[in-house]
């Protein structure tokens, strides 16, 4: 398998370790020379113990173009849809594109829709991994099982201080050296943590809640000269079936909080990510009121490796790219809602304007 990855900072060597653990061919390709050498030198040494030699690193001057099985984009949000439409035209199998999709408001996203959607020889999905976790695919184990008897409601929260960021990216001195300090670059809480409104309108559609159809938005804006973020995001919705439910962003809540929550008439189901010392845990009660918990043994490579396995498995026809967690239509509609709260965020509960 040969693969293209765009982008050489943190996600970056993520994605080319997970794909070089999968035995595929990896090249890197980044405009800033300085990241290469530091991928090379300094983080994969550190992350996973040696430089991996089959790795081949170029910048675009010099990287190869067409023939690639996997192309992934690992740029900043506000950059990502103009290098997208750029990797389309070399038409990989699979093209996978980091979350959040793009900056709210990036016209290029709508370019890139209306290219995607002419073309067949591409399947475009995006990284919000978690969805693909062994953990989650539990959760949509005891959902189909019908452990929880009519599911009412839907809670997720991704509550997490971007210390962590910046420790795994130790040449950036805050969110005012990059993206995330920028709300309309794709930053702040409700971009960088959108793998919660991800989550959310996944497990409502396994649920039977239907798909979100008004959304109410707080935002917490933090502004400083230039920099402008949400250090909170906090959405209500209501679907298409008139259910509710809830979601919490923030870059602020230490320790961290990766939770969610289906509350049944009978019975409840819990997933917390990293809520044990060695993985995830799933915790549920059914009727009887008697709570399971299980564990799920995982460290962070491993996110990303569950991801490649996922991709592994639609290239090889098990699964369906529009009906896997990780489709491009999910990260769209995830878009969709945040351009709606930008927009809207003072007004209340309001029809979630589709992007088409």
């Amino acid at each position: 398998m040969q693969v293209k990855i765009i982008g050489a900072g943190s996600i970056g060597n993520h994605l080319t370790q997970a794909c070089r653990r999968m035995g595929w061919s990896v090249c890197v390709v980044d405009a800033d020379p300085k990241a290469l050498l530091r991928m090379k030198n300094e983080i994969y040494p550190a992350r996973y113990g040696a430089w991996d030699s089959a790795i081949k690193q170029y910048t675009p001057d010099t990287a190869p173009r067409g023939g690639f099985d996997i192309i992934m984009v690992g740029t900043p949000p506000h950059v990502r849809m103009a290098v997208a439409l750029e990797m389309l035209s070399e038409k990989p199998k699979i093209l996978q594109l980091e979350k959040p999709l793009c900056a709210p408001f990036d016209k290029n996203l709508r370019k890139f829709v209306v290219a995607y959607k002419k073309q067949k020889a591409t399947k475009v999905i995006v990284g919000y991994d978690h969805s693909v976790a062994r953990s989650m695919h539990r959760v949509a184990e005891l959902i189909a099982e019908g452990i929880v008897k009519d599911i009412q409601t839907v809670d997720v929260e991704f509550r997490e201080h971007w210390d962590g960021i910046f420790k795994a990216h130790p040449w950036l001195k805050g969110p005012q050296d990059t993206y995330l300090g920028y709300w309309r670059k794709g930053g702040g809480a409700s971009g960088e943590n959108s793998h919660a409104l991800h989550l959310w309108q996944y497990l409502a559609r396994l649920s039977g809640l239907g798909r979100w159809k008004k959304v109410s938005a707080a935002l917490k804006v933090e502004k400083k000269g230039e920099v402008e973020y949400d250090s909170l995001a906090a959405f209500s919705f209501e679907t298409d079936s008139g259910k509710v439910g809830r979601v919490i962003q923030d870059v602020v809540t230490k320790p961290t909080r990766k939770w969610a929550r289906l509350q049944g008439v009978d019975g409840f189901i819990e997933w917390l990510c990293n809520g044990a010392p060695n993985g995830d845990v799933v915790r549920y009660a059914g009727a009887d009121g008697a709570v399971k918990e299980e564990i799920f043994e995982k460290k962070r490579p491993d996110d990303f490796h569950q991801e490649t396995l996922h991709i592994q498995d639609i290239l090889n026809g098990k699964i369906y790219a529009k009906d896997s967690p990780l489709a491009f239509e999910s990260a769209l509609a995830v878009m969709s809602v945040l351009e709606t709260a930008w927009k809207n965020h003072k007004k209340g509960l309001v029809l979630i304007k589709q992007i088409k």
